[in-house]
């Protein structure tokens, strides 16, 4: 197995690119808004690096904010990712109202789920990358009134416009992990 300490989330450039108006489905609602796409190396790789994404920015303020990519390097580990995404909200409670947050959840390398949501005190068993992230996690009952159970959910904050730290995070949780098999059972 390859060292996992050669990950690492500034080694992942991200160069913008075309924008247009846009609509699209959320958990069965038509969204319209703006699509942004981006030009995404991940220097972590010699070859099989170059990706592209699309951030979709609803108009309405309310609704979340979907980061996913729309082709990926030819390698049958990372085939499914483009029907996978990481979504964001607005953070509204303390000092994180302003900013976006999304949920720790990792891709699953097993098939047997798409993802597994980290909780609050599963973060010391995060791979060595999320490290310079610690500082920007948080429960989500700490950022936004929740219902349900998912308050001891661990989230990540970033700033309100910030799609490369959204990128970023999609490639800590969903194509690393998957390139590694890691799993926090």
């Amino acid at each position: 197995m390859v060292s996992r300490k050669r990950y690492q989330l500034d080694q992942v450039t991200v160069e913008p690119g075309e924008s247009r108006p846009a609509t699209w489905t959320f958990a069965g609602d038509a969204v319209s808004g703006t699509e942004q796409s981006y030009l995404v190396i991940d220097g972590t790789f010699p070859t099989r690096n170059v990706w592209t994404f699309m951030v979709r920015i609803p108009n309405k303020r309310g609704e979340r904010l979907e980061v996913r990519p729309r082709t990926t390097p030819n390698l049958r580990v990372w085939a499914e990712l483009t029907d996978r995404s990481l979504t964001f909200a607005r953070a509204t409670k303390g000092d994180a109202r302003g900013r976006w947050y999304c949920q720790v959840a990792l891709a699953d390398p097993t098939g047997g789920r798409t993802k597994d949501v980290v909780k609050g005190g599963e973060r010391d068993r995060l791979p060595g990358w999320f490290d310079p992230l610690r500082g920007r996690m948080r429960r989500k009952q700490n950022v936004r009134p929740t219902r349900g159970t998912d308050g001891d959910s661990l989230v990540i904050l970033v700033p309100a416009d910030d799609h490369a730290a959204m990128i970023r995070l999609f490639f800590a949780t969903k194509v690393w992990v998957l390139k590694e098999g890691i799993t926090l059972a």
